[in-house]
């Protein structure tokens, strides 16, 4: 018996190892998680990417700064701590030349000091932009030594410091070179060294202090004061594609430390892109897709438009796992679409291979470009498969569907990716058609009542429905509340005499004033939360509701108090109750401009957003203008004295709001304290 136990256990346990060897293993080989944009334009993780691939760490580089790669797949590296250029080969991985003095053999090239850039053009031809030489060098597709770029001899350029650490070249053999210390912008010199001006500039951001000062500061207290001495980021990098286009990458602040540039050196990217502020280089491929490295170890990879597609990568200085890195300095990607990168610390090549994923949406993107909207349509709905919030793939499958012109489904997946632009679009297509289906039908009604209302008016003579009309009005004027609630329409059209029966205490009452304040906030949360999706950025789950409930009520009361205790001081008629009651009747104007902006929200596209801008500015200021009113009435100020008093109010408003958060912190420090001695008196006395 035991020796058929012995031989069964034997037999289940090679049979479960015979299982697990054929069994595909499902385990990720990524060190670093890849990221991508949700509607929020927030960082989120998503699928893999790009895997680590090879790792070559034989070559024996020393501060790698800078790499190109071209269609051969052999890589141009610039080993600026060995000064030398290392031609590798990709495919084999061996080093094809070296290019430094020893394997030169021209009597003019005395080596290099401090190499840093690196590009080979189309017809093969290579420049390296050296910043201890302070020059660009010049090399044949044999490596043969042709001619140094030195400091351009033009007047205009006296000042500027001549140290080249990034350069590129377009098809008319122009030179773009990123020069350390420079902040006027990317120079650009002709074949022949000529000096031909700066390609492209950035813009000092100023602080809002900055600003202020530069308002009240004159031209020469301007040009005098160190507060306003702000200079721009400097560039890190350049690049021009096969194509002619010309891209840039700068470190700092900003929304444009990524740019695409047109021939002119303008940015041809609309709005703010997501970048990081440590960028060290920037390639694209022969799809436009561009590749962006930065010094804290990561890899961006953007559309041909700037939309964020991945980010990968993490920071590791201690550690040596492949796909991390101490300091990121360069990135290229090889005609098989691998991105391969360079750490400056270590001195290691790094390679990453796309997965599925990522090739499906590159396929995707360029079905998309081409013109293929249903390839594209098939690859996004696969991608969607993979990951069901993919931004980007929504994204694409609207813009496939709007070129098949089916509106309503592009407008679905515009509204999911939170796209409002592209949803703007369709929704002004399916409006259009609305438009064009009814508006036959609609005239017809129009018609219809007009004739109806004349028929009628004919009919009753004697105004019977119109006397009718009137004894209702008269009625709910009548009606305790709903009379007074009713007044707040009269008190916009005449305010001051309206205002001046709630002085006399003709009219008004709080618990009308009560129920407008009540559903003037309810009208503002419908308009923070329920406008049309074009026009709705707040989403209700992303609201402190009682943060919002407190705050509106908190200052509310905090006007009313203050108002009536510096109107009291200075003089002023109005009482606690008039107070309270003012602004709520001069609520109505923005109350129904409010409404009025949440039903249109509904057909209006982003085109016609000025109506409801227009809309919502009228209701503002005829509002603000009616409660103004109306505390110069019941206080019996003038024009002068009414400001004086809101002006105090406000300063007594931010006092009262500092005291009162002075005493939470207090209070909040004391009861911390007290709980501290409750808990230690109890240990004590209990002993535990």
């Amino acid at each position: 018996m035991r020796k058929l136990w012995k031989k069964s256990s034997a037999l289940f346990l090679a049979l479960i190892f015979t299982v697990m060897a054929v069994l595909p293993v499902a385990a990720s080989q990524a060190t670093s998680y890849t990221y991508t944009m949700d509607d929020q334009s927030e960082m989120v993780r998503t699928q893999d990417a790009y895997l680590p691939d090879r790792t070559i760490t034989d070559l024996g580089l020393s501060d790698p700064e800078d790499m190109i790669i071209d269609d051969n797949n052999q890589a141009y590296i610039v080993d600026t701590g060995n000064r030398r250029i290392v031609i590798f080969d990709l495919n084999t991985e061996k080093v094809v030349k070296v290019i430094n003095k020893q394997t030169v053999e021209s009597k003019d090239f005395t080596g290099f000091d401090t190499p840093k850039g690196i590009f080979r053009t189309n017809e093969g031809e290579i420049y390296v932009a050296d910043t201890g030489a302070k020059t660009v060098f010049r090399f044949t597709k044999d490596f043969e030594y042709v001619r140094r770029y030195d400091r351009p001899t033009a007047p205009i350029f006296a000042d500027t410091n001549y140290e080249p650490s990034k350069v590129t070249v377009d098809s008319g053999n122009n030179l773009y070179i990123v020069s350390e210390g420079v902040y006027a912008g990317i120079i650009q010199l002709a074949n022949t060294g000529e000096f031909l001006g700066y390609f492209t500039s950035n813009k000092a951001t100023l602080t809002p202090q900055q600003v202020f000062l530069k308002i009240i500061y004159t031209k020469e207290q301007q040009k005098k004061s160190a507060a306003l001495n702000t200079l721009p980021s400097t560039f890190s990098n350049v690049y021009v594609d096969k194509k002619g286009t010309a891209y840039s990458v700068c470190m700092g602040k900003g929304g444009d430390l990524l740019k695409k540039h047109s021939t002119n050196g303008k940015n041809m990217f609309n709005g703010a892109i997501i970048s990081s502020d440590a960028f060290t280089d920037v390639t694209a491929d022969d799809n436009g897709i561009i590749y962006a490295s930065d010094s804290k170890g990561f890899i961006w990879v953007y559309t041909s438009s700037g939309e964020v597609i991945f980010s990968l990568g993490e920071q590791a200085e201690d550690t040596d796992i492949s796909g991390l890195f101490s300091s990121l300095t360069t990135i290229a990607v090889d005609r098989d679409g691998n991105i391969w990168t360079a750490d400056g610390k270590k001195g290691f090549l790094q390679s990453f291979t796309p997965t599925e994923y990522a090739t499906t949406i590159f396929k995707a993107l360029d079905e998309y470009e081409n013109g293929d909207y249903d390839d594209a349509l098939k690859d996004w709905n696969y991608v969607l498969q993979l990951n069901q919030m993919s931004v980007l793939a929504h994204n694409g499958v609207a813009k496939a569907y709007f070129n098949a012109e089916k509106y309503d489904k592009a407008m679905e997946h515009f509204e999911i990716a939170g796209n409002r632009d592209g949803y703007s679009d369709a929704f002004w297509e399916v409006r259009n058609k609305s438009i064009q289906k009814w508006l036959g039908t609609v005239l017809v009604i129009l018609i219809i009542l007009i004739a109806l209302k004349v028929i009628i008016g004919f009919i009753d003579k004697n105004k019977i429905i119109k006397k009718k009309k009137r004894a209702l009005g008269k009625v709910l004027k009548n009606t305790p509340v709903i009379g007074e609630i009713g007044y707040a329409f009269k008190c916009a059209k005449h305010p001051i005499d309206r205002y001046y029966d709630i002085r006399v205490h003709k009219n008004g009452s709080m618990i009308a004033a009560t129920i407008i304040y009540i559903v003037f906030f309810g009208v503002y949360m419908l308009y923070q939360t329920s406008k049309g999706f074009i026009y709705q950025y707040t989403k209700v789950e992303d609201m402190d509701m009682g943060a919002v409930v407190v705050g509106f009520f908190a200052i509310l009361i905090l006007f009313i108090v203050c108002n009536y205790l510096v109107t009291s001081i200075t003089d002023g008629d109005g009482t606690l109750k008039q107070v309270y009651m003012i602004p709520a009747y001069g609520l109505m104007p923005v109350m129904i401009c409010m409404l009025a902006t949440i039903g249109m929200s509904y057909v209006l596209t982003y085109n016609e957003s000025f109506i409801l801008t227009v809309i919502m500015i009228i209701g503002l200021v005829w509002s603000i203008a009616v409660i103004f009113e109306g505390l110069s009435t019941v206080h019996d100020y003038d024009f002068k004295n009414t400001v004086v008093s809101l002006l105090i109010t406000a300063v007594f408003m931010l006092i009262a709001a500092i005291v009162v958060l002075v005493v939470i912190i207090m209070w909040e420090q004391l009861y911390d304290f007290l709980l501290t001695v409750g808990k230690e008196i109890i240990r004590n006395v209990t002993g535990r």
